[in-house]
C-alpha cells in the first residue's frame, strides 16, 4: 500500500478514535458532573434539613426563653426580664423569616409554619398584655390572667407539638435524603473506577494503535527510502533530474542527477538562475530566460525544449516542465523535471530521415508495382496467392489475361482453374493442389490450358509457402505462359536430334580418319620407304624431286590426321576431374619434349604450380602444346628462353575476363623470346587450322593452339595471347581456384 494511503487511512482512523474518545470522555464527564451535582444537591438538602431542624429547635428555644423571661417578669415584676423577652421575641420573628425561606420549596412545611406562626402570635397576644411596664396585674386575683396563662400554656404545648410535627417531617426528609446521598456516595467510587478503567482502556487502545501506526510509519519510511532510492536510480536510468523553486523564498534546489545531466558532480555549484545560465547553449539563452519569466507569471511551465553545453564540450538536448504546488501553510513551490532527450532527439531525426526514405521507398514501390504489372505483361506471367486458412485464391490482373479473360472477371478457385486446364493435364493440377494442401509445398508443374478463345497454351507454375507478420500461412506463386519457349524447345529438340546425327556422322568420320584413312597412308609411306631404299637411284632427278614431295605431303597428312584425332579426342573423351598436380604434368611435358629442348638448347624457368581439380592428361597436353609452340617459333641463332610464372588474382581486377565478381583465379603466364606475332592476330591463332605462316616456313597444322583453348574452356578457364613481332609472345591462362 502506498505511503500516502497509509497516512490517509491512519489519519482518518485517529480522528474517529479521537472523536469517539472525546465523546466518551464528555459523556462520562457529563454523567460525573451530574453525579457530583446530585451529590452536591443531596448534601445541600441534608444541610438544609439540618438547618431547618436546627432553626426549629432554635425557634422553640427562643419561645421558651421568652416564656421564661415573661414568667420572671410576672413573678418578680422586675423589668430586667422584659429585655430578654423582647430579644427572644425578636429572635422568634427572625427565625420565622429564616424558616419561611428555608421551607420555601416545601409547601407542607410552609403550611405547618403558618399554623405555627398563628399559634405563636396568639400566644404572644396573651403575653403582650402582661409585658407592658406601666401595667400592673395581680396574677393571683385576676381571673383573666389565670385563664390566659392556662391558654398560653396550652398554646406552648401546641407550639411544641407543631414543632415536633415539623421536625418529624424534616427527619423523614432527612432519612430519604440521607439514603439518596448514601446511594450516590456509594456509586461515586464505582463511577470513578469506571471512568479510570475506561480511560485506561482508551489509553491502552490509543497506545496500541499508536504503536501500530509507528510500525506502519516505519514500514512506510522504509518503503519511502526504497522509493527514494528507486527514484534516484530511475533519474539516472531515465536521464532526468528534478528541481524545486520556492517562490516565497526565491530559492532553487537540484537533484543529484540534474547536476550529472549538466556534466558536473552533484552539489558542484549553488543552484541559481545565474549559475544555470552558464550551461545553456548561447542560441537558447533567451528561451531559458523566458522559462523563468513564464514560471513567475503563470506559476507553471509547459514542455519547453532547449540545449546545454557541458564542460566537456558536448551539446545535449533537454526538455523542462513544471507545475505549481501549494502546501497547507500556503507556501508556493514549483516542482519541475528536466529530461535529457538527446537520444530521443537523435532518434526523431533518424525517424524523420527514415520517414523521408520510407516515402521515397513507397514511391519507388509504387513504381515497382507498376513495373511488375508491366513486367507480367511483357514476361507473359501472372502471380497468385493461396490462403491456407480460407483456401481462397487471389489472381493478379495478368493472370486473368493469360486465361483469356478481363481482370477480376470471375472469382478464382481451384475448381474454376480446372475448367481451363486441358483434359489430359487435369490430373497433374489436381495432384499438385492436393500435395500443396497436405505439405504446404508444390512442385514445379507444366500443363496446358484452353483459353476462352479456344487457343491451347502451355503454362509453367512455380510456388513457395510463406508466413506473413500476422502468422497467416499462404502460398505465393507465378504462372508463366511458356508456349513460345515450349515451341522453341521443340525446335531445339529437333535440332539437337539433327546435331546428334551430325555428331554420329562426325564420329564415323573420325573412325574413318583414324582407321580407314591411316591405312592407305601407311601403305603409301611404306611404298615410298621401299622406293627410297631400292629404286631411288634409278629415278631421274625429276622423279627424285617428286618422290621427296610425295614423302613430305604424306608426312603432313599423317600429322594432320593425328592432330584432328587429338582435337576430336579432346571433345569426346570422358572428362574425369580429379586432384591434379600441375607440377607433375609440367614435368611430364618437359620429359616428352626433352629431345627438342636439348637440340634447341632452350632454357625453361618455371614457378611452383598449384594443385587443381582437372583432367590430368589434358593439362599435360596443354603444357606440351604451348611449350612446343614457343620452341617452334624461336628465333634463329638465339637460345629460346621460356618463363612460366604463377599468381593469384580476383576476377574484377582482370579486365580481360569481363567478370566483376570476386571469384579467385590462378593466373599462369608462359612468355618466350621468339619471333612473336602481330597483336591483331591474337584471337585468330586459337582458331582451328589457322596459320600465320606458310607451310614451307614453319611446320604445323594450326590445330595445337585450338586444342589448348578447348582444354582451358573445359576447365572453366580462359586463355589469352599477347605478342609483339620480333620480341616474343606471352600466353596467359586463367583457371578457377
Amino acid at each position: 500500500m502506498p505511503y500516502r494511503d497509509i497516512k490517509h487511512k491512519s489519519s482518518i482512523f485517529h480522528k474517529i478514535i479521537f472523536t469517539i474518545s472525546l465523546f466518551v470522555i464528555l459523556f462520562i464527564g457529563a454523567i460525573t458532573f451530574k453525579h457530583i451535582n446530585n451529590i452536591s444537591d443531596s448534601s445541600k438538602l441534608l444541610m438544609h434539613t439540618y438547618d431547618v431542624n436546627l432553626k426549629l429547635e432554635h425557634l422553640f428555644s427562643y419561645i421558651k426563653d421568652s416564656e421564661n423571661s415573661m414568667r420572671g417578669y410576672l413573678i418578680s415584676k422586675d423589668t430586667v426580664y422584659l429585655e430578654p423577652y423582647r430579644t427572644a421575641t425578636k429572635n422568634v420573628n427572625n427565625t420565622f423569616l429564616t424558616l419561611k425561606k428555608l421551607t420555601d420549596d416545601n409547601p407542607k412545611q410552609q403550611k405547618n409554619l403558618q399554623e405555627l406562626f398563628k399559634i405563636v402570635n396568639k400566644r404572644y397576644a396573651y403575653m403582650k398584655t402582661y409585658s407592658e411596664q406601666n401595667r400592673i396585674v395581680d396574677i393571683e386575683k385576676s381571673r383573666n390572667f389565670k385563664k390566659n396563662f392556662r391558654e398560653s400554656s396550652r398554646l406552648l404545648v401546641d407550639i411544641r407539638n407543631k414543632l415536633n410535627e415539623m421536625i418529624n417531617l424534616e427527619e423523614t426528609n432527612l432519612k430519604e435524603r440521607n439514603s439518596e446521598y448514601n446511594d450516590q456516595i456509594y456509586l461515586t467510587p464505582i463511577l470513578t473506577l469506571g471512568i479510570l478503567f475506561i480511560t485506561l482502556l482508551l489509553l491502552i487502545f490509543a497506545y496500541h494503535q499508536t504503536t501500530k501506526d509507528v510500525e506502519k510509519l516505519q514500514a512506510a519510511n522504509i518503503k519511502l527510502k526504497k522509493s527514494q532510492f528507486l527514484s534516484l536510480q530511475g533519474e539516472i536510468l531515465s536521464e532526468f533530474g528534478t528541481w524545486e523553486w520556492n517562490l516565497m523564498k526565491n530559492s532553487l534546489s537540484y537533484s543529484d542527477n540534474l547536476y550529472r545531466i549538466l556534466g558536473v558532480e552533484p552539489e558542484a555549484f549553488a543552484p541559481s538562475e545565474e549559475n544555470f545560465m552558464k550551461f545553456v547553449y548561447e542560441d537558447d539563452i533567451q528561451i531559458v530566460k523566458d522559462i523563468f519569466g513564464s514560471i513567475l507569471e503563470n506559476d507553471s511551465l509547459p514542455n519547453t525544449y532547449f540545449r546545454i553545453k557541458r564542460p566537456d564540450g558536448k551539446v545535449r538536448f533537454l526538455r523542462a516542465t513544471g507545475k505549481l504546488f501549494t502546501d497547507d501553510l500556503g507556501n508556493k513551490t514549483v516542482l519541475g523535471i528536466t529530461t535529457d532527450i538527446t537520444d530521443e532527439h537523435d532518434k526523431n531525426e533518424l525517424l524523420i530521415t527514415n520517414n523521408e526514405e520510407l516515402i521515397k521507398a513507397n514511391k519507388e514501390l509504387k513504381i515497382f508495382d507498376e513495373s511488375s504489372r508491366q513486367a507480367e505483361i511483357l514476361g507473359q506471367y501472372g502471380s497468385w496467392v493461396l490462403n491456407y486458412d480460407t483456401l481462397e485464391f487471389k489472381y493478379s490482373d495478368n493472370k486473368y489475361r493469360l486465361l483469356g479473360h478481363e481482370p477480376q472477371s470471375f472469382n478464382p478457385s481451384i475448381k474454376k482453374l480446372l475448367e481451363f486446364v486441358h483434359p489430359d493435364d487435369r490430373q497433374i493440377v489436381e495432384e499438385a493442389n492436393k500435395y500443396a494442401l497436405e505439405t504446404k509445398e508444390i512442385p514445379t508443374m507444366d500443363y496446358r490450358i484452353i483459353r476462352a478463345d479456344g487457343e491451347i497454351r502451355h503454362f509453367k507454375t512455380i510456388a513457395k509457402s510463406f508466413k506473413d507478420l500476422s502468422g497467416t500461412q499462404s502460398m505465393i506463386g507465378t504462372t508463366q505462359d511458356v508456349t513460345e519457349d515450349y515451341n522453341k524447345s521443340e525446335l531445339l529438340r529437333n535440332r539437337n536430334r539433327e546435331l546428334e546425327q551430325n555428331i554420329k556422322e562426325l564420329n564415323e568420320f573420325n573412325h574413318v580418319a583414324s582407321h580407314d584413312l591411316q591405312e592407305p597412308l601407311r601403305k603409301i609411306q611404306t611404298f615410298i620407304s621401299r622406293i627410297n631404299d631400292k629404286e631411288k637411284e634409278n629415278l631421274s632427278d625429276f622423279g627424285k624431286e617428286y618422290l621427296a614431295r610425295i614423302e613430305k605431303a604424306s608426312n603432313r597428312m599423317r600429322i594432320l590426321i593425328n592432330d584432328l584425332l587429338q582435337y576430336s579426342r579432346t571433345n569426346r573423351t570422358e572428362k574425369i576431374f580429379e586432384k591434379t598436380d600441375l607440377n607433375e604434368q609440367l614435368q611430364n611435358s618437359l620429359q616428352e619434349l626433352s629431345q627438342i629442348i636439348e637440340d634447341k638448347k632452350a632454357i625453361i624457368n618455371y614457378s611452383k604450380l598449384p594443385k587443381i581439380n582437372g583432367v590430368s592428361f589434358q593439362m599435360q597436353q596443354l603444357f606440351t602444346n604451348l611449350i612446343s609452340n614457343s620452341l617452334k617459333y624461336a628465333k634463329e641463332d638465339v637460345e629460346p628462353i621460356i618463363e612460366i610464372s604463377l599468381s593469384e588474382t580476383i576476377a574484377k581486377n582482370e579486365s580481360r575476363l569481363k567478370d566483376n565478381s570476386t571469384n579467385k583465379y590462378y593466373k599462369i603466364e608462359l612468355a618466350d623470346n621468339g619471333i612473336g606475332f602481330d597483336q591483331e592476330n591474337a584471337e585468330k591463332i586459337f582458331l582451328l587450322f589457322n596459320r600465320l605462316h606458310g607451310k614451307t616456313e614453319y611446320q604445323g597444322t594450326g590445330v595445337g593452339l585450338a586444342i589448348c583453348k578447348k582444354i582451358v574452356e573445359t576447365h572453366e578457364g580462359q586463355i589469352f595471347a599477347n605478342g609483339k613481332l620480333g620480341e616474343g609472345a606471352t600466353f596467359t591462362i586463367y583457371l578457377p581456384v
